[in-house]
């Protein structure tokens, strides 16, 4: 459950209130986190801001003001991520001070090695200097933990990283820059990982531990997906699929079965392009004993005895993989094509005769 904190409105979840703050709030009126919201929101669908939002060029130029301004603001002004990062350390630890907070690099990282979020960090500040602040004081506080954590700490994962390492990714891939933008991910999954507590074993739990601007279940298939592309260039990404998908079934092996199901499916296939054709028929014979009605690992697994075996099949392979054509015909789940498959049995079939009438005429 969501709650707008402009109207007090609830929603049953992230993708409803995304929707919300677009249609029913003006951009300039959000914080930094929901204008993160409808930015995602806008790119879901594919939107462009209404003419009665900020310009982009506007934007920049503001920006532009606002990092000139540094330090020199009024009391009471809103603060935005990119006027705390204008500052210099020693301007953010005195304007920190005004509030009470007295930090230090060392007390900083001390602090950020026991918790996983910048706002956290923040929380105890205030908690442990009895810090009296509000509206866009409060603001400032947490977006100065941000800033001094990229500074002071960058070697330690933290909730923030994540959006702005997804951010950046969607940024390098529209630049046509796949590989790096798939590198972002990659290291935005591995600051989910450590940011993520043991006990969490499902991905609804870790949406609701994530920041609320990122939809998980889409952002791993995004990844997986990403990979495979790479992959069908640079055999090497299929080393790094296999690894992010192993990585994602054993850390939430509670995630929702259609996922996982095909998350090993993708183990199994990256074994078969790394060609580790053993461990990928081992990975096959695993799925059918879990998910007997899957049709797919028994199609695949027969493929690999006859379509994937550089060497020329044995009688016993032949028909190993005609029983297992068989099997993915008669499997409850839906197989597309199922008159392929049977024309691979056929095809055996004739294989299987034509080897028979040759044993014989050899006799």
């Amino acid at each position: 459950m969501a709650d707008c904190p402009y109207c007090e409105q609830s929603f049953a979840d992230e993708s409803e209130i995304r929707k919300h703050l677009y249609e029913a709030h003006e951009y300039d009126e959000l914080g930094r986190i929901d204008t993160k919201r409808v930015d995602q929101y806008i790119d879901d669908h594919d939107l462009e801001e209404s003419d009665d939002d900020t310009t982009g060029a506007q934007q920049d130029t503001d920006e532009a003001v606002h990092m000139s301004l540094g330090s020199d603001r009024n009391a009471g002004e809103r603060w935005e991520l990119h006027d705390v990062q204008a500052l210099s350390t020693e301007e953010i630890r005195d304007k920190l001070a005004e509030h009470g907070i007295d930090t230090t690099e060392e007390s900083f990282r001390d602090r950020a090695a026991e918790v996983d979020s910048a706002m956290a960090l923040a929380d105890q500040w205030e908690t442990d200097h009895d810090v009296d602040a509000s509206g866009y004081d409060r603001d400032f506080i947490w977006m100065a933990a941000e800033v001094l954590w990229s500074r002071w700490a960058p070697d330690l994962p933290y909730q923030e990283q994540i959006y702005d390492l997804v951010q950046e990714g969607r940024e390098l891939r529209e630049q046509g820059n796949d590989a790096e933008a798939c590198q972002r991910w990659l290291t935005a999954w591995e600051t989910i990982i450590a940011v993520t507590p043991d006990d969490i074993t499902t991905l609804e739990a870790a949406d609701d531990h994530l920041p609320n601007v990122l939809s998980f279940e889409p952002f791993l298939r995004s990844v997986d997906n990403d990979l495979a592309t790479l992959a069908a260039d640079d055999p090497t990404y299929h080393e790094r699929r296999l690894e992010f998908c192993r990585e994602v079934c054993t850390r939430f092996p509670d995630a929702p079965a259609e996922l996982l199901l095909d998350f090993r499916h993708f183990i199994a296939d990256s074994l078969t392009e790394l060609g580790r054709l053993d461990e990928s028929r081992n990975e096959f014979e695993t799925l059918i004993r879990d998910y007997p009605e899957d049709p797919w690992a028994y199609k695949k697994l027969a493929d690999s005895y006859w379509q994937d075996d550089a060497d020329e099949p044995t009688v016993e392979e032949l028909e190993r993989a005609a029983k297992l054509y068989q099997q993915a015909l008669d499997a409850e789940g839906t197989l597309e094509q199922p008159s392929a498959v049977s024309d691979r049995i056929d095809e055996l079939e004739r294989r299987l005769a034509n080897m028979d009438t040759s044993e014989a005429q050899e006799e």
